[in-house]
């Protein structure tokens, strides 16, 4: 395997009052086709608290949300109402369009700890029928596959272990967990996308060392493979994914291939055709 060098790294601050680091998009970095939005953090406590979120829509794009520590209770204008603890996942294929609405807890330690990240699908199925789907830990596989390396493995393939989400886009999605001194290469095929985003502790990768929290390198198309390392132990949210190749214009939560389509989903979101949800609180 040929190692990918890195093109271009992203840097985004902490959004003041909350901590969430948001990569993308950005002046830094527009997206990652075929992912177009990361929302992460570092771990926090929330105690007894939470967070809600409440009912919003989407059109055209896939929300993914990947808990690595935590609990996440779900509702939906489709009828959804699905809770997943730490190491789950859950995602809307939000296809013609759906409303749906969060409230984030922490874990028994009272730690929260997630990702959140939009997967673009191509124009053909933006108006697809909505769906949504939930994944419990137990239904993740996590792998080893190098000494002091572990893999939560979402969608895609590593080490011959699948991930349990069926997404219309073709990624791999995980969170890999490095202890200190340890390393690991994964391959990545070429022309597809290539990055991560560190979530926690820093890691190194092929000519950069000490990334922190938030750091998002970009891999050039020049290899078959990616690296990433940790002296002191860190964690990595890995994406990697064929682009679609389309264009993307984006509104509030709708991900479409024109601004004119952005126009129509606000529109129809006024109207009332992406569906109803009553807040919860």
């Amino acid at each position: 395997m040929t190692l990918r060098s890195v093109a271009k790294i992203a840097h985004p601050a902490p959004q003041p009052g909350t901590g969430i680091l948001h990569p993308f998009p950005s002046r830094e970095l527009s997206h990652l086709d075929p992912f177009v939005f990361l929302d992460t953090g570092a771990p926090m406590q929330l105690g007894a608290g939470d967070i809600y979120v409440g009912p919003h829509s989407h059109r055209g794009v896939q929300p993914v949300s990947l808990l690595f520590r935590g609990r996440i209770e779900h509702r939906d204008s489709l009828g959804n109402d699905r809770t997943i603890s730490s190491g789950g996942m859950q995602w809307l294929v939000a296809g013609s369009g759906a409303l749906h609405e969060e409230v984030l807890n922490g874990d028994d330690d009272g730690v929260f700890h997630m990702a959140q990240l939009w997967v673009n699908v191509p124009g053909s199925m933006k108006m697809d029928p909505p769906e949504h789907h939930a994944v419990d830990a137990a239904d993740v596989p996590v792998v080893t596959p190098a000494p002091g390396v572990s893999v939560r493995l979402y969608a895609g393939e590593v080490a011959g272990s699948v991930g349990p989400a069926s997404l219309p886009t073709p990624v791999l999605v995980a969170h890999v967990i490095l202890d200190s001194g340890s390393e690991v290469t994964i391959p990545a095929q070429r022309d597809w996308t290539a990055s991560f985003c560190v979530v926690a502790g820093s890691v190194s990768t092929v000519g950069h060392n000490h990334l922190g929290e938030g750091a998002t390198p970009i891999f050039a198309d020049d290899g078959d493979a990616i690296s990433v390392g940790s002296q002191n132990g860190g964690e990595i949210l890995l994406m990697i994914g064929e682009p679609i190749g389309e264009p993307i214009a984006m509104g509030g939560g709708f991900v479409m291939n024109s601004a004119e389509e952005i126009n129509q989903a606000f529109e129809d979101e006024a109207a009332g055709l992406l569906g109803t949800l009553a807040a919860s609180r």
